[in-house]
C-alpha cells in the first residue's frame, strides 16, 4: 500500500515537473535545484544559478526593501504565497509568473525548504496589459456606456457623462430610452434596434440623441453585444465620440454650401449673360468701329469738299462785290445821263422858246409886210419862209423833246433796275457772305467732326478690345465660380 502511494505521488511529481517550472529553495531563499521549465522560462543553466539568493530575479531596487524581507519571513514560517509575480530573466529581460511559493514540512511539522511551481504569463500579461491600456485609452478618448441586454445603463464612464450631461447617479439603473425623443422612444424602429443587439447583432452609426434639459447630442457610436467566456451575450457595451461641433458645423456649411451653390449658380448665369453680351458687344462694337471709320473718312471727304465750296463761295462773293461796284459805276454813269438829257431837255426847251418867238416874229413880220403891200411881198416871202422853218424847228424841237423824254423816262427805268440789280447784288454778296461764313463755320464743325469720329473709331477699338478681354475675364469668372463650387463641397 505504501509502495502504491510513494508510486501516485511521485506520478504526480512527474507530471508537475512536465507542466510546471520547478525551483526549489532552502528557507533563507537560496536556490538549491531548478527544473529545466524553470531554466528555460528565465534561460539561465543550472550551474549559474544553483546556490545563489533567489533575489537575481529581482530588481536591485527591491532586494532589499521590507516587503522583501517580509516576504521571505512569512515563506520561512510555513506561510504559503500565490499570485502573479513580475521578475527578471538572464540579461534583464521581464517576464511574468503565475507562481505559488509552498513551505514544505519536515517530520515535526516545521518547514524545511520552498518549492514554487510556476508557469510562464508573460505573453499573456503583455497581451492582458496591451488589452488594458487599449481598454484606458478608449474610455480616454471615447465616451462609454454599458448596458443590460434589456437597455437599463449600468455604468458609463466621464466622458459620457460630460456628453450628455448628466451625472451617474441620474442615469444609473434607467432605460437607454432617456437619451431619446418620445416620438422614436415609442416607435418600431427603436424596438428592432435593441431586439438586434439582443441577438448579438453588432450597431454602428451616426446618432441624434437628447441630453439634459433636452439638449440636442450628435454621437458617432458603436453598440457592441459583449460575450462571456461561454459565448453567452451578457451586456451591451456602447463606445462613442460626441460629434455635436461638428453635425452643427456641418449643418452650418451644409446651409453655407446651398448659399454658395445658389450664389455661385446666379453668378455663374451672370457671368455667362455678360460673357454672351461681352461677345456680342465685341463684334457689334467691330461692325461700328468699321462704320465710323467710313462715316470718318467720308467726314474728311465732306471736309474737302466743303472746303472746295468755300473756296467757290469765296470767289462768287468776290465776284458779285466786282459785280457790286460795276452796277454802282453803271448807276453814276445813267445818273449822268439822266442829268444830261435834262440839260438836252432844257436846251430843247429853249430852242423850243426860240422857235415859238421866230414864228411870233415871222408871223409879225407876215402881218407888217401885208401892211406894207407889195413892197414888204418880199419880206413876206421870207418871213413866210421863216415862219415855216420854225414851225419845222418847233416839230422837230417837239419831236426831239418827245425823244429826250422817252430817253429820260428809260433811263429813269435802267436807273431804277441797276438799283435794284445792285440791291440784289447787295442781297447776293451779304448771302454770299453768309454762306461763306457758314461753310467755313460747317468746314470747321466736319473737321471737327472727323476729328471725332476718328477719336471714337479709336475709342470703339479700344471698346472692342476691352469687351474681347472681359469675354475672357468673365469666361476666366465663370471657371473659377465653378472650381469655388467644387471645392466648397469638399469642406462639407
Amino acid at each position: 500500500m505504501r509502495l502504491f502511494i510513494y508510486s501516485e505521488a511521485r506520478a504526480k511529481l512527474d507530471a508537475l515537473d512536465r507542466s510546471q517550472a520547478i525551483i526549489e529553495f532552502d528557507l533563507d531563499g537560496n536556490i538549491l535545484t531548478a527544473n529545466d521549465n524553470f531554466l528555460r522560462t528565465v534561460g539561465y543553466e543550472l550551474k549559474e544559478i544553483q546556490g545563489r539568493h533567489h533575489s537575481i530575479f529581482l530588481e536591485p531596487g527591491d532586494r532589499s526593501s521590507n516587503a522583501y524581507k517580509t516576504f521571505w519571513a512569512s515563506l520561512a514560517g510555513g506561510a504559503h504565497r500565490s499570485g502573479e509575480f513580475r521578475r527578471f530573466a538572464k540579461g534583464g529581460r521581464e517576464i511574468w509568473l503565475q507562481a505559488s511559493y509552498n513551505p514544505v514540512l519536515g517530520r515535526h511539522g516545521k518547514p524545511i525548504k520552498v518549492i514554487k511551481f510556476a508557469s510562464d504569463v508573460t505573453a499573456q500579461k503583455l497581451q492582458n496589459a496591451d488589452y488594458e491600456g487599449q481598454i484606458q485609452a478608449i474610455h480616454k478618448s471615447q465616451a462609454v456606456i454599458e448596458f443590460g441586454l434589456d437597455g437599463v445603463i449600468a455604468k458609463a464612464n466621464d466622458n459620457f457623462l460630460k456628453a450628455v450631461g448628466y451625472d451617474l447617479d441620474e442615469i444609473q439603473g434607467r432605460h437607454h430610452s432617456l437619451f431619446v425623443e418620445p416620438s422614436y422612444r415609442d416607435s418600431a424602429e427603436y424596438r428592432a434596434f435593441w431586439e438586434a443587439l439582443a441577438r448579438g447583432e453588432y450597431q454602428a452609426g451616426e446618432y441624434r440623441r437628447v441630453g439634459k434639459n433636452g439638449r440636442d447630442v450628435w454621437l458617432q457610436a458603436s453598440y457592441n453585444p459583449i460575450f462571456d467566456m461561454n459565448g453567452r451575450l451578457f451586456k451591451v457595451v456602447k463606445f462613442a465620440t460626441d460629434i455635436t461641433l461638428q453635425v452643427q458645423e456641418r449643418t452650418r456649411r451644409e446651409v453655407l454650401q446651398r448659399d454658395i451653390d445658389s450664389d455661385l449658380g446666379g453668378i455663374s448665369a451672370s457671368v455667362s449673360e455678360a460673357s454672351s453680351q461681352a461677345l456680342s458687344a465685341a463684334t457689334a462694337s467691330n461692325e461700328v468701329s468699321a462704320k465710323v471709320q467710313a462715316v470718318a473718312s467720308g467726314a474728311e471727304e465732306l471736309a474737302t469738299s466743303i472746303n472746295e465750296i468755300s473756296l467757290q463761295v469765296s470767289q462768287a462773293l468776290k465776284v458779285s462785290m466786282e459785280a457790286v461796284a460795276q452796277a454802282q459805276q453803271t448807276n453814276a454813269i445813267v445818273e449822268g445821263l439822266v442829268s444830261a438829257s435834262q440839260k438836252i431837255g432844257e436846251i430843247v426847251a429853249l430852242i423850243d422858246r426860240v422857235a415859238g418867238q421866230t414864228n411870233l416874229l415871222a408871223l409879225n413880220a407876215t402881218i407888217e409886210a401885208a401892211r406894207a403891200g407889195p413892197a414888204g411881198r418880199g419880206f413876206a416871202v421870207v418871213a413866210s419862209e421863216v415862219k415855216t422853218l420854225a414851225m419845222q424847228t418847233a416839230r422837230a424841237t417837239e419831236e426831239i423833246g418827245n425823244q429826250i423824254l422817252g430817253s429820260q423816262t428809260m433811263t429813269q427805268e435802267a436807273a431804277g433796275a441797276i438799283e435794284n440789280i445792285a440791291a440784289t447784288i447787295t442781297r447776293i454778296n451779304e448771302i454770299s457772305a453768309a454762306i461763306a461764313a457758314a461753310v467755313e463755320q460747317q468746314a470747321a464743325v466736319t473737321q471737327k467732326m472727323s476729328a471725332n469720329m476718328q477719336a471714337a473709331a479709336e475709342g470703339v477699338a479700344a471698346i472692342s478690345s476691352s469687351t474681347d478681354e472681359i469675354a475672357r475675364s468673365t469666361q476666366f469668372i465663370d471657371e473659377a465660380a465653378r472650381k469655388v463650387r467644387e471645392f466648397s463641397r469638399t469642406l462639407v
